[in-house]
């Protein structure tokens, strides 16, 4: 037999209230009743904003995969262009050349000969790169070495027969769309003049490209 903590009257076992004074009497396990309650309680505090913070997280990785996947292919595949698979950048050969009286004069390439040319002119601390080539349906195409899309990547084109393929996205373009297409990943078209054996740039319409290099 126990006794009543508060009026010392004798109580039953298993007994919960005292039946002389009415005292809520304290049982073995009743401490760790009380724990529990409090755990349970915390552990729903902090379950529900767990549960939020890995949806947003979740919609937020799908929507960059869903942004990278579908919007950036899109808007990196001009119309005109050709997918190409882009492997190692080709590193090409430029040739330095400087301008005289606001021109710049480079040799016009042969009527049978297809391949581009690459040449480059320092200005102001960037050095302005462009191509000649001679398209397939015989004329002289002039272009920089760079495109409105890709050019932050300053990797420029490599010749592939009669595909000028760009070095950073691997998109390919018809040697007779060269200065007729202009924008996305298109070289930038530059203009130029055939006089005797030389074709002449201004120095201005080169200087004008600087921001892609």
């Amino acid at each position: 037999m126990k006794t009543c903590s508060k009026c010392g009257a004798a109580i039953k076992d298993g007994a919960s209230f005292c039946k002389h004074c009415g005292a809520e009497l304290s049982r073995p396990d009743a401490a760790l009743d009380r724990k529990k309650a409090r755990v349970l309680a915390e552990e729903k505090t902090w379950l529900k904003p767990a549960i939020i913070a890995l949806g947003v997280l979740f919609l937020a990785l799908a929507g960059w995969v869903l942004y990278h996947t579908v919007g950036g292919a899109e808007s990196s595949v001009p119309s005109n262009g050709m997918s190409a698979r882009a492997g190692a950048p080709v590193r090409n050969e430029y040739v330095r050349v400087t301008s005289t009286n606001g021109e710049v004069s480079v040799p016009l390439p042969g009527p049978q000969d297809g391949s581009a040319r690459f040449y480059a002119y320092p200005v102001g601390g960037k050095e302005i790169k462009f191509f000649l080539l001679r398209a397939a349906d015989g004329a002289v195409r002039a272009a920089l070495d760079a495109c409105n899309a890709c050019y932050h990547a300053k990797l420029g084109y490599h010749q592939n027969g009669d595909l000028m393929v760009c070095n950073n996205c691997g998109m390919a373009f018809k040697s007779t769309d060269i200065e007729k297409v202009a924008g996305g990943c298109n070289p930038i078209p530059v203009r130029k003049n055939a006089d005797g054996g030389t074709v002449v740039l201004k120095a201005r319409d080169l200087e004008a490209g600087a921001k892609y290099f």
